[in-house]
C-alpha cells in the first residue's frame, strides 16, 4: 500500500472509529510494518492498538462495524482499567509496539511506563516454546488437517519476531528490516541463512507445497527454533 494511501485510509480508520465510539476512544496507534517501512503491499496487515476507557461488548461491535471495511486491518483492542498489568501479561506483544509505533489519536499508551526485561525474557521463553509446540503440531497433522502451507505462511514473521526478541534482550543491536536482520541471526545462533531468505521469498508468494516440501521445510525450521530454545537455555538464568 503506498504512503499516501496508507495514510488517507488510516485517517479514514480513525475517523470512523471517533465516531462510533466517541469519549470512549482513549487512544488508537499504528504499529508494526507500516511503521518499520517493510510492509508488502497488498499482503501485509495494518495493525491497529486500540484502547478503550471502558472494554465492553457495545465498544466491540463499534470496533467490528468500522473494521468490517477494511479486511486489512488488524486489530488489537484493550481497555484502560489494568493497561499496565496487561502490559505485563503480554509483555513481548507490547516490547515490540513499543520499538516502532505512531499514536494516531489520543494520549501516548506508554507514556511513564517502564519496561520490566526479566518478565520480558520469561515470556519471550514462553513464546519460544509454544512456536515450537506449533510448529510440531501443525507438522504431525498436516495430511489431516492439509494446511501446513498456510501455517508456514503465518510463522514467518512471528518467527522473525521470536528470534529477534532473544537477542535485543540480549542486548544485541538489530537492523530495522528483516532482511537485514539475517546476518546478525545467523551469527548469533550459529544457522544457516538460507533458509530464513527462502522464508521472506515464501512470504512474498505463498504457494502450495508436496508433502516432500513440507517435510524439508519442517526439518530446517524446527532446528532453526530447537536451536533458539538450546541458545536461551545457555544465555538466559532461571
Amino acid at each position: 500500500m503506498a504512503g499516501d494511501n496508507l495514510q488517507d485510509n488510516l485517517g479514514q480508520v480513525v475517523q470512523l472509529l471517533k465516531d462510533g465510539l466517541g469519549d470512549n476512544l482513549y487512544s488508537c496507534s499504528i504499529y508494526g510494518s507500516a511503521v518499520r517501512g517493510n510492509a508488502i503491499a497488498g499482503v501485509s496487515d495494518i495493525n491497529l492498538l486500540i484502547i478503550l476507557k471502558e472494554s465492553s461488548p457495545a465498544a466491540h461491535n463499534a470496533i467490528a462495524t468500522v473494521l468490517d471495511r477494511d479486511e486489512k486491518v488488524d486489530p488489537f483492542v484493550l481497555g484502560h482499567r489494568g493497561l499496565p498489568r496487561s502490559m505485563v501479561c503480554f509483555a513481548n506483544k507490547f516490547a515490540s509496539i513499543r520499538r516502532n509505533y505512531r499514536v494516531l489519536y489520543g494520549a501516548d499508551p506508554f507514556l511513564g511506563l517502564p519496561a520490566d526485561t526479566s518478565q520480558q525474557r520469561f515470556v519471550c521463553e514462553q513464546a519460544l516454546r509454544n512456536m515450537r509446540l506449533r510448529m510440531v503440531h501443525a507438522f504431525v497433522t498436516r495430511h489431516r488437517h492439509r494446511r501446513y502451507d498456510r501455517y508456514l505462511a503465518h510463522c514467518i514473521t512471528p518467527l522473525f519476531c521470536q528470534l529477534s526478541d532473544i537477542l535485543r534482550l540480549s542486548s544485541v543491536d538489530l537492523p530495522r528490516s528483516f532482511e537485514d536482520r539475517i546476518p546478525v541471526i545467523e551469527r548469533e545462533f550459529q544457522i544457516n541463512s538460507l533458509v530464513l531468505r527462502d522464508l521472506l521469498k515464501f512470504k512474498e508468494s505463498p504457494r502450495k507445497l508436496s508433502d516432500g516440501d513440507a517435510a524439508r521445510w519442517h526439518e530446517q525450521l524446527f532446528l532453526i527454533l530447537d536451536t533458539a530454545v538450546v541458545w536461551v537455555e545457555a544465555h538466559w538464568q532461571q
